[in-house]
């Protein structure tokens, strides 16, 4: 579980946010956020 945080984390920061807490509570709500941050949607 620690290594997927560590990636999302990592993604987020290669993304550009500066704010993991409030990145997390926004790619939370949708499904499909995450996937669009990685480039998959």
């Amino acid at each position: 579980m620690a290594a997927l945080r560590n990636a999302a984390i990592g993604a987020l920061r290669t993304a550009g946010v500066t704010n993991i807490a409030a990145a997390n509570r926004h790619h939370a709500r949708g499904s499909t956020r995450p996937l669009a941050i990685l480039g998959l949607i």
